[in-house]
């Protein structure tokens, strides 16, 4: 996870699902530590869980120094839309 972004390049260009958490979502730290977690378990080296603590910690120091940044993860209301179409159209909605 050095090159966070040269991984999500990978992904984008050989269209393998990923995800992307946002140091400015209040959320990302306990999704991170759950994740490590979740490594751990699953024997994950560890170098990697290492590096995977290095980048929980960078996002705690973020958050630290950017309080006024934080808020909980959300769609604009466009995105919102969209899905709302997607789910009627799957009978989820009522």
């Amino acid at each position: 996870m050095k090159d966070q972004l040269a991984l999500l390049r990978k992904c984008v260009v050989n269209q393998i699902p990923a995800t992307v958490f946002q140091g400015d979502d209040t959320c990302t730290v306990e999704v991170l530590q759950a994740a490590i977690e979740i490594y751990r378990r699953h024997g994950a080296s560890r170098e990697f869980l290492y590096d995977f603590q290095n980048v929980i910690e960078d996002v705690k120091a973020y958050q630290r120094q950017n309080p006024h940044r934080l808020k909980l993860a959300d769609m604009t209301e466009v995105e919102k839309e969209l899905l709302r179409k997607e789910m009627l159209e799957k009978g989820l909605l009522g």
